[in-house]
């Protein structure tokens, strides 16, 4: 059985645990203190494969250390450092920077309705982050889990994602991904299916991601049909919702082609809003007018 991580622990003689920063179905999230690079903090991601089946052990062990090297050279403002990859008994481990923040899922619910250009914001910012990723050679790299609680809200508002320990290799040639997890109401249908997860899934989660944070909706209940966002929220944009309903289309290519090519119409939809917001309104016509004639 894996253990659990108490605080006070030290593991590796280099990970002190601090404190628990979440727990998912299949994995546990801890703040804790490197002690060889004194003063840093990590988010050590424990992945516990005790109730994997053999087959799922052996696709885990065979992609997931596969991969480490890799992930460590990948440098975006938008991603944690990645530390260090290891295994410890039946756990595996991913060290990553620990950034200061709240999640997006956190901070969408705890307060009133997001805005509209807020949410835009934050989907050219993972836009960029998804570039970077699926623009890397010679095969893209693909999250395969981009939800908003895999997402943080930094000091200065700017997005990151901070837990990509599915993240991937997408070969065209393979017909099959060796292993997959899936998130109900993020994930794209296809992954339910153990096909190849290309990048056209990560464009699906986004959307998904930006929807909730729209609507606060339960995402898993509209089973792939979910409904025009204005149906929930009259106040977002036509146009908003055109692109959410490209990004949730069940068919992957009727979606986006590339993640760019989103970026670019988000980019094109947060100038229009900026526009809109900084249109002069009638009432503020009134009141200059007022004044003059004060004056």
């Amino acid at each position: 059985m894996g253990r659990n991580l108490v605080n006070g622990m030290v593991l590796k003689d280099r990970y002190k645990i601090l404190s628990s920063l979440g727990k998912g179905s299949f994995a546990c999230v801890y703040l804790a203190r490197d002690l060889q690079w004194k003063g840093n903090l990590v988010a050590l991601k424990q992945i516990r494969t005790d109730t994997f089946t053999p087959d799922e052990y052996r696709a885990l062990n065979t992609s997931f250390l596969q991969e480490a090297a890799f992930l460590m050279t990948l440098k975006h403002r938008g991603l944690p450092r990645v530390v260090e990859f290891f295994a410890e008994g039946p756990c595996y481990y991913l060290a990553l920077e620990w950034l200061p923040g709240k999640t997006l899922e956190e901070t969408v619910l705890k307060g009133e309705e997001v805005a509209e250009a807020r949410v835009v914001r934050w989907g050219v910012d993972l836009c960029d982050v998804l570039t970077y990723l699926h623009e890397q050679k010679p095969f893209p790299i693909t999250l395969g889990d981009l939800k908003p609680s895999n997402a943080i809200v930094k000091y200065d508002g700017s997005l990151a994602v901070i837990d990509f320990g599915l993240a991937r290799h997408y070969v065209p040639s393979q017909q099959k991904r060796s292993f997959s997890m899936v998130t109900p109401g993020f994930s794209p249908p296809e992954q339910y299916k153990g096909g190849a997860a290309d990048p056209r899934g990560d464009i699906y989660a986004l959307g998904a991601s930006l929807y909730w944070c729209l609507t606060r909706s339960a995402m898993d209940k509209f089973r792939f049909q979910v409904p025009p966002v204005r149906n929930l929220r009259e106040d977002v944009s036509q146009r908003m919702q055109e692109l959410l309903a490209i990004c949730l289309d069940p068919e992957p290519r009727k979606r986006f082609s590339d993640v760019r090519a989103l970026g670019e119409h988000l980019k094109l939809l947060q100038e229009w809003l900026n526009r809109e917001e900084q249109a002069v309104k009638p009432s503020d016509i009134l009141s200059a007018l007022y004044k003059r004639k004060k004056d």
